[in-house]
């Protein structure tokens, strides 16, 4: 079973690697919360029923964790770039 590492305990590869998955998780879940606004949105306006575009607007926060992350994984990547020089 992998061992789950902390940021700072990883190698560059490691890291490169990480900011990938990251960037990928990223823009898979950004189409799929584009679909889902977009359909939250119509189905609001087509019933009338506005209260689905809170909860469209909701799934922002959802994306907050998995960009914050990317930033974490940048900055070490930084990190590591400018122990290096």
């Amino acid at each position: 079973m992998a061992e789950n590492k902390v940021l700072s305990q990883l190698t560059n590869e490691e890291l490169n690697k990480k900011k990938k998955q990251s960037i990928g998780v990223m823009i898979s879940f950004g189409i799929v919360m584009f679909i889902a606004i977009v359909v939250l949105v119509y189905l609001s306006f087509k019933t009338k029923k506005y209260a689905l575009s809170g909860i469209a607007a909701s799934l922002f926060c959802v994306f907050i964790p998995i960009y914050v992350n990317n930033i974490q994984i940048n900055q070490e990547l930084k990190s590591l770039q400018s122990k290096k020089d």
